[in-house]
């Protein structure tokens, strides 16, 4: 069984689609970590997990940023709450 190793949300990433325009190595560097890294990249990849739990994630939000999953996913609720 072969395994996909693009990630089957890169159609709507912001990182994958060209976000960083300024840096297309920084760009080229998230891809290969992340985007066209397999399981393995989504595992590590903030963007993926949140998305897969409550459907989307902040625009803005990096692949590796240092908060966990649980504090983005919190403060997507508490926004969501203010904006309600």
């Amino acid at each position: 069984m072969s395994e996909n190793k693009i990630c089957d949300k890169t159609t709507k990433c912001p990182i994958y689609t060209g976000v960083l325009k300024s840096s297309e190595t920084l760009t080229r560097t998230y891809k290969n970590l992340f985007c066209e890294n397999g399981e393995e990249g989504r595992n590590k990849c903030k963007r993926y997990q949140v998305a897969n739990i409550i459907g989307s994630c902040p625009s803005s939000m990096l692949p590796n940023t240092k908060q966990s999953v649980e504090e983005i996913i919190a403060k997507a609720e508490l926004e969501k709450k203010i904006q309600a």
